[in-house]
């Protein structure tokens, strides 16, 4: 083999060998008082449409029947949501802090009460240095 590939594969070898992924978690359900869900992982993606919605896509798709048995009625499990008009300055809050976590890679805790439109109802948002 040529110097170049044996640099080549080494450098490979130790870039895979260094590199720590993050794995999310799959969202968990907790029964307390206040039932609720939280998800700790990366923002795989966010989406926002013309009707005031905006989806946050889960690294790990939650479990549905997990959720109904807390008594959620989830119909989409890659996915958490905010009606904007709810509450304009969280939904904006909250798009700015996912965003951010996005572009520095950094993972969220996300906590989810009740449901929208088939999804988790996202209540609140944690961005923590890894």
């Amino acid at each position: 083999m040529s110097r170049r590939i044996l640099l080549f594969l080494s450098l490979l070898f130790l870039a895979v060998a260094t590199s720590t992924p993050i794995r999310a978690a799959t969202p968990i359900f907790h029964s307390t008082p206040h039932n609720y869900c939280q998800y700790h992982g990366m923002v795989k993606s966010i989406y926002v449409n013309s009707g005031n919605i905006i989806l946050l896509y889960f690294d790990t798709p939650l479990h549905i029947n997990s959720a109904s048995s807390v008594g959620f009625n989830v119909s989409f499990g890659e996915a958490a949501a905010i009606y904007i008009n709810d509450n304009p300055e969280f939904a904006n809050l909250f798009y700015s802090t996912a965003l951010a976590a996005q572009a520095s890679n950094q993972p969220v805790t996300i906590q989810m009460r009740g449901e929208h439109s088939g999804y988790l109802k996202i209540d609140r948002i944690w961005l923590s240095k890894q």
